[in-house]
């Protein structure tokens, strides 16, 4: 037996080329995947990067305008406190006060002077009745500016304009309670308003046997020119204290 090997035929000649390129294109199409794939991932990780620093950014923003808030709200803490507590004014009557306020529009702006006045009762007088109120006896105690004035036992308005008003009745009656109101009377009406409006009451409970007890009220209200301010007992005989550090009214102008 004659065994002769025969070499691959013209058909397998072909073949073998194209399997070559077949196996180079698909190992360059591997190669192209895992560049795409891998500048995919870095552009993601460069993303997630500045998602990151955004993030942190904002929220350093967010403390800081919390720190910026709270140092906001203890400065206008303090203002009030200085506008309430410590203005230097002239405790004179009948001169001047200086007190350094600033208006709320410019909460933070240079201090300003404010116009002022405030009315200390008057213990060389006493007290007088108005249609089953107790009117008490006022002296000039504070002012400054043009904007308010004494008249007849109230606050004369001047200026118009936002007024900080406040008061406070010192109480001496045994009655179970006893209060007062500040009211607007106003120099213009239109229409069905009243010429009379209560702003503020205040009202406190007495102790029968240890009848002492102060009322204290304020607020911020929009007056106008030849409006009068004026506090009303409404008591046809209540007793008080008219020394001038217990009761008083008053009014800043604010802007």
């Amino acid at each position: 037996v004659v065994v002769q090997w025969v070499g691959p035929g013209p058909v397998q000649q072909q073949r073998l080329p194209w399997a070559l390129l077949l196996l180079t294109l698909a190992a360059i199409t591997s190669w192209s995947l895992s560049v795409i794939s891998l500048y995919h991932i870095l552009t993601l990780k460069a993303e997630v990067a500045g998602l990151r620093a955004e993030l942190g950014r904002r929220r350093e923003e967010q403390r800081s305008m919390s720190v910026q808030q709270q140092d906001r709200a203890t400065a206008q803490a303090e203002i009030l406190y200085e506008v309430l507590f410590k203005s230097s004014c002239d405790v004179m009557i009948g001169r001047d006060c200086v007190l350094y306020v600033l208006s709320l529009p410019s909460i933070f702006s240079p201090s300003v002077l404010q116009p002022c006045l405030q009315m200390m009762a008057n213990s060389k007088k006493e007290t007088t009745f108005q249609d089953e109120h107790t009117v008490i006896p006022w002296q000039v105690g504070l002012r400054r500016g043009t904007a308010l004035e004494e008249s007849n036992n109230t606050i004369l308005v001047k200026e118009e304009g936002f007024y900080f008003v406040y008061s406070q009745v010192y109480y001496t009656d045994k009655t179970f309670a006893m209060g007062h109101f500040v009211i607007r009377r106003k120099q213009n009406v239109v229409g069905d308003e009243l010429q009379e409006v209560i702003l503020f009451r205040c009202i406190q409970t007495m102790n029968p046997i240890f009848p002492y007890n102060t009322c204290y009220t304020a607020g911020v209200v929009k007056l106008e020119v030849g409006d009068r301010v004026e506090l009303l007992i409404p008591r046809q005989s209540a007793n008080v204290s008219l020394d001038g550090d217990s009761t008083f009214l008053g009014a800043i102008k604010l802007v």
